[in-house]
């Protein structure tokens, strides 16, 4: 009989650059470079939401703020060998929590028309209009 994998959930715990950044670039299937996610975290988030496996990460989100009642999810990453098994929505439904016991008011997500179904069918998010510019 093989051991139980622990997961683990955690808001606001220690990650390295390295892990959230090969995180995304297999989520995301881009070239795995290490970003300076600590110090953007710092500087810009109200909370991050963390999914580990045996220690591993394989799940992460980004909740940005205006510093007043507007916090913005963004960078919502699950491992390609874990999506679709509840994973992202548990950081997701964690994520609304924490914002809903900080100041924040408003959470914002901004997402591809084919991850919709994923936001839109948790009931937390309803869909509105927005505009988008590339720089």
């Amino acid at each position: 009989m093989e051991p139980a994998h622990t997961l683990t959930y955690a808001w606001r715990a220690e990650i390295t650059d390295e892990e959230v950044s090969t995180l995304h670039a297999l989520a995301f299937d881009h070239e795995d470079r290490v970003e300076a996610w600590n110090l953007r975290l710092e500087r810009h988030s109200l909370g991050w939401g963390t999914a580990r496996r045996d220690g591993a990460l394989i799940g992460f989100c980004n909740v940005v703020t205006d510093g007043g009642r507007h916090a913005f999810l963004v960078d919502t990453v699950v491992h390609p060998d874990h999506q679709g098994s509840g994973i992202g929505h548990e950081l997701v439904v964690r994520a609304v929590q924490e914002c809903r016991d900080s100041p924040a008011e408003w959470l914002h997500v901004d997402f591809e028309a084919e991850v919709s179904p994923f936001y839109l069918a948790t009931g937390l998010f309803r869909a509105t209009t927005a505009g988008l510019l590339e720089l």
